[in-house]
């Protein structure tokens, strides 16, 4: 189930800045291009009855000016987002054909304002959204199969199925931290901070992030790193012995020279004790 919702999700390069750019500069710049060298759709007659070169250059410009604002606006919210959005790919799509719903109100409203089309306004926002749509829906798929494109074309299957690290996230679900799964020896939750214990040319390390036990713990499971108590993950390959100690509590002891002990809720021993 996990993995089903994982692949329905958002892929993570949609939510960057950088991709945010990408769309908010090429989709206004490919409509005022595709339409000054093409006019496509007979848009000349939509922007100026006169068909004046000049008339329809600027018109044209006007409208790619306001496709910008909204792309830019649009885009804004939806990085600024991205920490409390878990938006799938299916209403990603949604909100891209809502850039154009949103652009084309305001470009319907610029073209009635100008007098030259006579026609009822909710007439031209029909026709101004159909022109929209048809143009715009060139460079959207284009972005959106390229990122998908360069993502999988990136990655090996075969060393995917080798990689045994575990990519910790934070919560804005930017990549903060990668280790391998034996590495680790426990994490320990503190408030919104997490700190990830783990040994290095046989040094025990540590890494501290701003994350939570639940957003991690999908990842830690999968991946064989147990929950031991509300605010511990431990990894059961490490752990040398289980006992109690002085106060009668049950602790697991760690393989490591520090023989750190790590605490173990009656809620989770049971589970803990099978994999032993």
């Amino acid at each position: 189930m996990p993995r089903q919702i994982a692949q329905k999700s958002l892929p993570h390069t949609f939510k960057k800045f950088t991709t945010q750019i990408v769309y908010f500069l090429v989709v206004p710049f490919f409509l005022l291009v595709f339409a000054a060298l093409y006019t496509p759709f007979h848009i000349d007659s939509l922007l100026d009855t006169e068909t004046t070169r000049a008339s329809y250059s600027f018109n044209i410009t006007m409208v790619m000016c306001i496709l910008l604002v909204v792309m830019v606006i649009s885009r804004v919210v939806l990085y600024l987002t991205r920490a409390i959005n878990h938006m799938s790919l299916n209403l990603y799509r949604i909100w891209c054909v809502m850039e154009i719903v949103v652009s084309s109100f305001f470009v319907a409203l610029y073209i009635s304002l100008i007098g030259h089309f006579q026609k009822q306004y909710l007439e031209i926002l029909v026709i101004t959204a159909a022109y929209l749509f048809l143009t715009l829906l060139i460079p959207y798929l284009f972005i959106e199969l390229a990122y998908r494109f360069s993502a999988v074309k990136s990655i090996d299957p075969e060393t995917v199925a080798n990689d045994s690290r575990i990519h910790f996230y934070d919560s804005r679900h930017n990549l903060k931290f990668v280790v391998a799964a034996d590495h680790i020896l426990y994490i320990k939750a503190d408030e919104n901070y997490i700190t990830i214990h783990y040994t290095e040319a046989e040094k025990m390390k540590t890494y501290e992030m701003r994350s939570s036990m639940k957003n991690i713990e999908d990842i830690c499971t999968s991946n064989g790193i147990l929950r031991c108590h509300r605010s511990y993950f431990i990894n059961p390959t490490h752990i040398k012995a289980l006992r109690k100690d002085k106060e009668n509590l049950i602790v697991a002891e760690l393989d490591i020279k520090e023989g750190t002990l790590i605490p173990v809720s009656k809620t989770y021993y049971e589970d803990l004790v099978k994999v032993l």
